[in-house]
């Protein structure tokens, strides 16, 4: 019997079309992927790929599995969502994977939500960023993907995934008070001699901090890297270094370091399902609260009132 973890890696390949792909994806290593896709080669008795320089390409019959494979996931996931329907009641445990701000943003209110409406459905949160949750839907570990992808973030392919878009959150800049007016003046160049901090290397926050740079046609020197945006905002809020940060990050206390009227971008928050999933009154239920929740979010980050806690 052909196993389906190994026909899933070959689903894999044929969306990102090279082994190192799929090795990121599955959070494995790229020998791991190679040795099981020959392995699923033996099991077929067919040539499912060929080598074409960096990349594999697949052949007839790897492209005839690969759109069995994509009805089997389909099968296995309609299955449990007709199960579910049998039930008469939301009941059950759904897993949810987040980012790290949809915890406290989605995750948690989703949770107090649904104790009082639908107190027999169990909901299970573990945090991760959201490639990584995608990886855990994909590998069917989680049910939900809480995620965030920044407006200039490369497009992952969704194959067999379905986002539901919830809300959209701009990037915001935080500069030091006496900066301000000559910032509304002169635009970001007013900034080529300030400090900077933001978070890690390629992260979002960092890509974000280099695109302002290059509009106000300089190179930014950044001064401190930490890891996570309450962390940027706290050293921003020393007034020695400018920022750009999302704009739920900013608590109440801080809002006067913010420099209104600049479009620096922004993130979205989108909560995946395998489409199988869709109809599954399980998920139906929690998408609809998370609807509600960031329905109550989104006119703060307009109006500059935000009625949450950072």
């Amino acid at each position: 019997m052909l196993d389906l973890r190994r026909m899933m890696l070959l689903n894999d390949l044929a969306e990102l079309g090279t082994v190192t792909a799929v090795a990121e994806r599955r959070c494995i290593t790229s020998s791991a992927v190679s040795q099981q896709l020959r392995v699923l080669e033996r099991e077929t008795g067919a040539i499912l790929f060929r080598r074409d320089g960096r990349t594999l390409s697949l052949t007839r019959s790897g492209h005839v599995l690969v759109e069995h494979v994509r009805r089997v996931m389909g099968a296995v996931d309609e299955a449990l969502s007709a199960v579910a329907a049998t039930q008469g009641a939301v009941s059950g445990q759904i897993a949810v994977a987040s980012f790290n701000m949809g915890v406290s943003l989605l995750a948690a209110p989703m949770i107090q939500h649904l104790r009082a409406s639908e107190p027999d459905l169990q909901i299970q949160v573990q945090q991760s960023t959201s490639a990584g949750a995608v990886r855990l839907l994909r590998q069917g570990e989680v049910d939900i993907a809480l995620t965030c992808r920044y407006d200039f973030g490369a497009d992952e392919p969704w194959g067999g995934l379905t986002g539901e878009h919830l809300l959209h959150e701009p990037l915001v800049l935080m500069a030091p008070s006496h900066l301000h007016l000559r910032i509304r003046g002169r635009g970001l160049g007013a900034l080529a001699d300030t400090p900077w901090v933001t978070s890690q290397r390629d992260s979002g926050l960092d890509t974000a901090v280099i695109r302002a740079g290059q509009a106000g046609g300089f190179v930014p020197q950044v001064k401190h890297r930490v890891i996570g945006a309450p962390n940027v905002c706290d050293l921003a809020a020393t007034e020695v270094a400018a920022a750009v940060v999302p704009r739920l990050a900013v608590p109440a206390h801080l809002e006067g370091l913010i420099v209104d009227g600049l479009d620096l971008g922004g993130r979205t928050f989108s909560a995946v399902v395998r489409e199988g999933r869709q109809r599954d009154p399980n998920i139906s239920s929690i998408l609809r609260v998370l609807r509600v929740i960031a329905a109550d979010i989104a006119p703060g980050l307009h109006t500059g009132r935000l009625a949450i806690a950072s």
